[in-house]
């Protein structure tokens, strides 16, 4: 408790204003880059950026691909311009010369001397550390930032991968601590980057530094915990004097607050001998910005919990635990018997213009033939004996399949798999022999195509239509009714932006107890599993989390 009372005392109003009005930049900057790639998604009728499509966009859409290039250097170079005004002006207010007109002129200034170079320093230096920013520092901007969690969720796929990339990590993670000097030379100093790099790898060479290092990490663990755990504590007094007022909304944005003021804090820890004073003119600007920030994260968690934890459960690729083939006849009998409210599958179209239940775009990883569905015909595919999780069966066709399902009452979420070359005959052929079955049962359709989205508006009802979005980088379109987001890319502000305009958000494919978890703190309409079972179980107790203990989790996952 020293530590913090130190930190308070030399703590000014300078600082704080800095980080506020960083964070809002940022979060301003996050914002109007979401606009410039709806539009250029929607002009060219791109559905989304992925590994799978990005040659075929270098390809047939120069034009998107051009300007995604450019959205990413200018997104450096802001980053960039931003770390440059939170260096120069923690040095002005350290040597009482704090003026605002200097500190912008001086950061473009340097903005135009280092311009790209500082921008890919900046780059990887957030990379690197944005796992601890979001643990530390829970700020509006930070939390849309989900590059690491996309980046986790990715070497998590086996435990090879997973070992490898912590590996890589903590490689990665060493480099940056001995190199943190750099941009702070090149900003103050005018030192060339080769110069910096040899004097920063000098200075932080020493026990003196590891010493005071991890005494300043204990430090900032310490105030940035302490201020949570005090936030907590209110909610807990909350929920036991005065149970019938919801204050998880004032609690969440001062979460936010907290995060900027730890922030601040944290930077002054490294020079406690110096007492910053307060530049003139802050207050009235400090009062806006903390307003701002304020009502930002309140409407947030206005809206985040404003609803009951009550998802839609929903069993991905027809399995319950590695129950059986994907996306077979015999691994939905299995799986009704979890009564999931619907059971997510894929659709292909043949070459006969029929349609088979298979995910994936190759048949090598489950029939161990190179050929894609589309080569074949639907008597063809369905001779082929399919194996995954320790069985093995045939591919289903979709009317059997669907004559199942309708059979015993369950509720079908349909992704169409389409392809360049067929998804507009996929969409019109799909939409004129199942139209009525789908409304008739109350089943869902999802695609990661906009076109056949589109096409199939004009048949089936915009309620019976989810678009699927793999990366949270557009903002949420008029005409769309729900949204298939990946759990490592959601934010708490999409999720609220959506419900707010009545839209639904599901999620796919959170699986851990912890990414479940995650998912029911955010309060999305419907969560996609591979574990129904656990996932029926974690609402169950999720419905009694008492106020505090779902500030809790938003805490620890946003």
């Amino acid at each position: 408790m020293v530590v913090i009372f130190h930190s308070f005392k030399n703590f000014k109003h300078g600082i704080f204003t800095l980080c506020l009005l960083i964070n809002l930049i940022a979060w301003i900057g996050l914002f109007l880059f979401r606009i410039f790639s709806t539009f250029l998604l929607e002009r060219a009728a791109v559905p989304l950026i992925s590994f799978t499509n990005i040659t075929n966009i270098i390809i047939k859409h120069p034009f998107v691909a051009t300007g995604l290039v450019i959205e990413f250097i200018v997104f450096l170079l802001l980053t960039f311009w931003l770390a440059t005004i939170a260096i120069i002006g923690f040095k002005m207010l350290l040597t009482e010369s704090f003026n605002w007109d200097t500190l912008f002129q001086k950061s473009l200034e340097v903005l135009g001397r280092y311009h790209l170079l500082g921008g890919i320093i900046t780059g990887v230096y957030l990379l690197g550390f944005l796992p601890f920013l979001h643990f530390l520092f829970k700020t509006p901007w930070l939390s849309n930032l989900t590059l690491t969690s996309m980046v986790t969720e990715f070497v998590s796929r086996n435990p090879f991968s997973l070992v490898g990339g912590q590996l890589l990590y903590i490689c990665l993670l060493y480099f940056l601590i001995r190199f943190y000097l750099v941009l702070p030379l090149m900003v103050l100093e005018n030192e060339g980057i080769l110069s910096s790099l040899k004097i920063s790898w000098q200075t932080t060479s020493t026990k003196n530094f590891w010493k005071k290092f991890w005494l300043a990490l204990i430090k900032v663990f310490l105030i940035t915990w302490s201020g949570y755990l005090v936030i907590l504590l209110l909610q807990v007094i909350a929920d036991w004097i005065l149970p019938t007022y919801n204050l998880l909304a004032i609690n969440y944005a001062l979460f936010s607050l907290w995060g900027i003021v730890s922030l601040g804090i944290s930077i002054t820890l490294a020079y406690t001998e110096v007492h910053i004073t307060n530049p003139r003119g802050t207050f009235l600007l400090e009062f806006l910005l903390i307003a701002i920030t304020f009502t930002l994260s309140f409407a947030t968690g206005k809206v985040l919990f404003n609803y009951p934890i009550n998802p839609v459960t929903i069993a991905h690729r027809g399995v319950n635990q590695k129950n059986g083939v994907p996306n077979t006849l015999e691994s939905l009998k299995k799986t009704i018997k979890y009564h999931p409210d619907y059971i997510e599958m894929d659709v292909h179209m043949t070459k006969d213009n029929k349609f088979i239940v298979l995910h994936d775009n190759n048949l090598k990883k489950l029939a161990g033939i190179k050929a894609h569905p589309e080569d074949l015909t639907l008597a063809e595919l369905k001779k082929l004996n399919v194996t995954a999780n320790n069985h093995q069966t045939k591919l289903t066709d979709f009317d059997t399949y669907l004559k199942y399902a309708n059979q015993h009452h369950q509720k079908l979420l349909i992704e169409l798999k389409t392809t360049p070359n067929n998804a507009t005959d996929f969409a019109n052929i799909f939409a004129k022999r199942y139209y009525a079955n789908i409304i008739e049962n109350h089943h869902q359709l999802h695609t990661l195509d906009f076109q056949p989205l589109m096409i199939l508006q004009n048949d089936i009802p915009k309620g019976n239509l989810n678009y699927l979005m793999p990366y949270n980088l557009t903002i949420p379109k008029e005409n769309i009714h729900a949204y298939g987001m990946r759990y490592s890319t959601l934010s708490p502000d999409f999720v609220a932006i959506n419900r707010q305009k009545h839209k639904l958000v599901y999620t796919w494919t959170p699986n851990s107890r912890l990414a479940i978890n995650e998912a029911l703190s955010l309060g999305v309409y419907g969560i996609v599993t591979d574990n129904v079972s656990q996932l029926h179980v974690a609402i169950k107790e999720a419905q009694h989390w008492s106020d505090a203990e779902r500030l809790l989790q938003v805490l620890l996952y946003s």
